[in-house]
């Protein structure tokens, strides 16, 4: 389906994103000096992931490495997801695919992550997605079904994320 904005709504949209970012770079700035005591997540491992406790919710599930590059991007703007969408019913998880485990504590410690951390560093979870690209996004519906997936991290594509992302939390299950 292809949905069309106006001028304005697009403009609006860009401000909300560009503030958000100026707030996000302060919160995570202010989060450090502080020993990133407001992370109110805790790393789990992939057994113990279901999916199907978050029926009902649109989950953003992303899957990321330690090496990646475009992944110390996507944080921010992950953070700043969960942060302005959680409210309206979004849950982030990130599933890092290290085998190293303390690469993957190496980049959270630069990298804060407000929002539910996996390791699974066997596949376990990551072999139920094909996917070739890091990082890799699942948009995952109020339905439980996948609805976008979003190839890489682009910053110039944040508003297409964001787009999605509301769309998804504004159907209803039928």
């Amino acid at each position: 389906m292809y949905l069309s904005f106006s001028t304005s709504v697009v403009a609006h949209v860009a401000r909300k994103l560009q503030t958000m970012k100026l707030v996000l770079k302060a919160t995570v700035a202010f989060s450090i000096l502080l020993g990133s005591i407001w992370s109110t997540t805790f790393p789990v491992f992939a057994a113990n992931l279901d999916l199907s406790a978050y029926k009902g919710k649109v989950v953003l599930l992303d899957f990321w490495a330690s090496w990646c590059n475009p992944c110390r991007q996507s944080f921010p703007w992950m953070n700043a997801m969960a942060e302005t969408m959680g409210p309206k019913g979004l849950v982030v998880i990130a599933v890092n695919v290290d085998h190293d485990r303390e690469l993957a504590d190496e980049f959270l410690r630069a990298n804060d992550a407000r929002f539910t951390i996996v390791y699974d560093p066997n596949g376990a979870i990551a072999s139920k997605y094909q996917f070739r690209d890091m990082p890799t996004s699942f948009l995952i519906g109020r339905d439980g079904k996948v609805h976008y997936v979003h190839n890489g991290f682009f910053p110039d594509r944040e508003s297409e994320y964001f787009s999605d992302i509301s769309r998804l939390l504004n159907q209803t299950v039928q």
